[in-house]
């Protein structure tokens, strides 16, 4: 990532994907994950189709629709999903560790889908940074704890498999109409598990879960996710995944200043661990 446009495109990305990992605590004050996620994927939605809309265009085969369909279903319904679940029983801190194990696992599938392929140090790069994912794992998990962790790290295996989808299958579509219809396509499989498990809560919304979600949704996914989509469309997916390191440690300074949480030193060895293992799977790659 050379570009001065681009390196700023990164820097925004990673502020508003850090801040929205103690948002996300915030918001869950007042709704449940799934509700939460659902007014997340509206203010997404209508927020992308105001600003991008001179950019988007329609979908004629069923083919579009069916590759739009699956970035949905990987990017934001299951994705999205799991984190969500996930980080209810966990700190906002550890979840956006792990979360952002994901570059191991793009770094991962891109080398047997996009033909990727990392050499002898991005290999080693990958055993490392799978071994810090063990070390924060194994050290958390107890109880529901482990429950969360499990729903994360299977999040951030379709978050990756969705970006790999994305570099393989949609270098064609438009980037904006590929982000409006993420959306589009998710809003009513989310829709139809929130109100079906955590029922109809329309009425009891609060001014403050409306805010924190209207944030989430715009500058924290509508905007962010395009910025994404534009940056992996742009290079190599070994190339820049080891950047998105950087979005955890945002995260775990604004979880600090705003909900006052940590890790333990373990976990910390593990994030380091983890960020050696990105950092020789990128130069393994590149």
């Amino acid at each position: 990532m050379t570009e001065r446009r681009d390196i700023s495109a990164f820097a925004m990305l990673a502020i508003f994907w850090g801040l929205n990992y103690p948002m996300l605590k915030v918001a869950f004050y007042y709704e449940p994950p799934l509700f939460t996620l659902l007014f997340r994927i509206i203010f997404a939605m209508v927020f992308a189709a105001i600003i991008f809309w001179k950019d988007i265009v329609f979908p004629r085969t069923l083919k579009a629709h069916g590759i739009m369909l699956t970035v949905s279903i990987l990017n934001i319904s299951l994705f999205m999903g799991l984190w969500f679940i996930g980080e209810s029983y966990v700190s906002a801190s550890l979840s956006s560790v792990l979360v952002y194990s994901y570059p191991l696992f793009n770094v991962l599938l891109s080398s047997i889908f996009l033909r990727d392929r990392p050499s002898g140090m991005g290999i080693i790069g990958l055993i490392v940074g799978f071994a810090g994912l063990f070390i924060i794992s194994d050290s958390n998990f107890t109880g529901s704890l482990g429950f969360g962790i499990i729903l994360l790290i299977l999040s951030a295996v379709c978050w990756a498999a969705g970006t790999v989808f994305f570099k393989r299958f949609a270098r064609d579509i438009p980037l904006a109409t590929v982000n409006v219809f993420q959306y589009v396509y998710s809003l009513p499989v989310i829709m139809v598990f929130a109100f079906i498990l955590e029922g109809n809560r329309i009425i009891a919304l609060q001014p403050g879960f409306i805010l924190v979600t209207l944030y989430l949704g715009t500058f924290g996914t509508a905007f962010a996710y395009y910025l994404y989509l534009h940056l992996f469309r742009r290079y190599r997916v070994s190339s820049i995944s080891s950047y998105f390191f950087l979005v955890p440690a945002v995260s775990i300074v604004l979880s600090a200043a705003i909900l006052r949480e940590g890790l333990s030193l373990v976990s910390y060895a593990g994030f380091a661990v983890i960020s050696v293992g990105i950092f020789f799977s990128a130069k393994g790659s590149s």
